[in-house]
């Protein structure tokens, strides 16, 4: 199955968002409700999540922390709010661990001033997460370490119920972000999994005004109360 785009993906996968949902205790289901996207591509299926549950569309940016003259190779993850990632199999040396301090710096800053620039341009406000239920949203998942980022600065922001959700994930990230979220949501689960555009028909870059769109949008349709109890 290919996805048409990430606005069908969206829909489609808000459709299995809610019937995940609904299976909910009373007492999870009675808490309210934000839609996290991991930008960019992550953006327009979130929007489609937001719009399906009336919720708030909020984003948590993360980058990839490459290994060292191997950029194309991540060896963990950094947040805007600071929150690292590693892979598992990093060494603990002495040097491995001054080049993972400078470069989450590096990273750090450029991160938090990408997630400040969408929030400014969209005129939104960031939520809290304190007793919500958290869905953490991307395009689809390779690795899974930016994914796994957002997740647990979403969990160190006090998320209370847990969720990540993305139209395809590789057998590896579901195992990862099972780790850090308390149920994982995903369409396709391939066996074979290269990356993530191979299973669009249209898999072009999201722009930056998308990402501010999808989140003004999303704010402009809120209900006055919101939460899956509604």
């Amino acid at each position: 199955m290919l996805f048409s785009d990430r606005v069908s993906a969206g829909k489609l996968l808000a459709e299995e968002v809610v019937r995940r949902l609904s299976r909910l205790s009373d007492k999870t289901r009675a808490l309210p409700v934000v839609v996290v996207a991991l930008p960019r591509g992550g953006a327009p299926v979130a929007y489609e999540v937001a719009r399906r549950l009336s919720a708030p569309l909020e984003i948590i940016a993360a980058k990839k922390l490459p290994f060292p003259n191997e950029p194309e190779y991540a060896m963990g993850a950094v947040s805007s709010e600071g929150v690292v990632v590693l892979n598992a199999s990093i060494p603990h040396s002495p040097d491995w661990k001054a080049y993972v301090e400078r470069e989450s710096q590096k990273l750090l800053a450029s991160t938090k001033e990408r997630e400040n620039r969408f929030y400014e341009l969209s005129g939104t406000e960031r939520k809290t997460f304190e007793n919500k239920v958290v869905i953490v949203i991307d395009d689809g998942v390779a690795t899974g370490m930016t994914a796994a980022c957002a997740l647990k600065t979403a969990k160190q922001r006090g998320a209370t119920h847990l969720i990540m959700a993305a139209p395809v994930m590789s057998q590896e990230s579901v195992r990862l972000l099972s780790k850090y979220a308390d149920e994982v949501i995903s369409l396709r689960v391939p066996a074979l999994f290269n990356s993530v555009g191979q299973h669009y028909l249209n898999f072009e870059q999201t722009t930056d005004q998308e990402v501010v769109t999808a989140m003004r949008n999303a704010s402009h349709q809120l209900k006055p109360t919101w939460g899956l109890a509604n």
